[in-house]
């Protein structure tokens, strides 16, 4: 936060490079998911959950900007939930509706991320006190079995928090 101080304008600059503490630093190259979470890269490792450098993964330029575009599409839904105001709640329904367009392409682009290495969807829940946790698929609505500190729809490639 101190260098901000002296720059009115830094939340209109480029994000500075993901420190190397916040990189994924697993060896045995575990699955990673196609998760979200207001950065410019939305892959992270299933076992650590840091950030996975998509160079790691090697897919191509065309993927990369799918990719890409999907992260930003999310963030929309995302930021309006976030927000709190008079679309909150359409904006939860989306990122709760297995059949929202959101999800549809982000499950497809987790489809062609198995190419080159195992992936799954991380699925969108809002947790507090009155919500209990999902113990079915939102898709398929399949038990979910435990792997990886998760719960997991291998059929699906869908993955929730614990």
């Amino acid at each position: 936060m101190a260098e901000h101080r002296n720059d009115p304008f830094w939340k209109l600059r480029p994000p500075p490079p993901t420190p190397e503490d916040e990189l994924c630093a697993c060896v045995d190259g575990p699955p990673i998911m196609l998760q979200a979470h207001l950065s410019p890269n939305p892959l992270s490792c299933i076992a650590c959950n840091s950030e996975v450098p998509p160079e790691c993964v090697g897919f191509p330029e065309k993927l990369a900007e799918e990719l890409a575009s999907w992260q930003s599409f999310h963030d929309c839904f995302y930021v309006l939930w976030l927000d709190s105001g008079a679309f909150e709640s359409w904006a939860e329904a989306q990122l709760d509706d297995p059949a929202s367009t959101v999800h549809m392409r982000g499950r497809a682009l987790v489809s062609e991320l198995n190419v080159f290495r195992r992936a799954y969807y991380w699925w969108f829940q809002r947790v507090d006190e009155t919500i209990e946790p999902r113990t079915s698929c939102p898709v398929c609505e399949r038990h979910l079995t435990e792997a990886h500190g998760r719960r997991i729809c291998e059929p699906c490639a869908v993955v929730l928090a614990v």
